[in-house]
């Protein structure tokens, strides 16, 4: 019973390997990606679910308001210098937030 658990480990984590070899390859072949790449904390694996679930960058204003797409600060609704925060929404795109929190630990630590 052990054996048949040894080989299935062993099998998946050879699936994992040609998976991850796999995004590595077509994470070069994308401008976006390989450009994602260069800063710190960002592999293939962010870089390839930034590119195939964001929306393109050129529909945010600035990058506050792509992190509050992303869920990491609150939606800001501010006029002639009042400034009104809206709620941070945690229910869009978990794994991409994860994903870039997971690799900006990385960096700190």
């Amino acid at each position: 019973m052990a054996q048949l658990c040894f080989e299935q480990i062993d099998s998946l984590s050879q699936r994992i390997a040609e998976l991850d070899t796999q995004i590595t390859a077509a994470s070069r072949r994308s401008r976006f990606s390989a450009r994602l790449q260069k800063m710190p904390g960002i592999g293939p694996i962010t870089s390839m679910a930034l590119a195939a679930f964001a929306p393109p960058m050129e529909t945010f204003r600035r990058g506050r308001d792509f992190s509050a797409w992303l869920g990491l600060v609150p939606k800001q609704h501010s006029s002639g210098g009042k400034q009104r925060l809206g709620r941070t929404s945690k229910s869009r795109q978990c794994d991409i937030r994860r994903l870039l929190i997971i690799g900006a630990m990385a960096v700190i630590s």
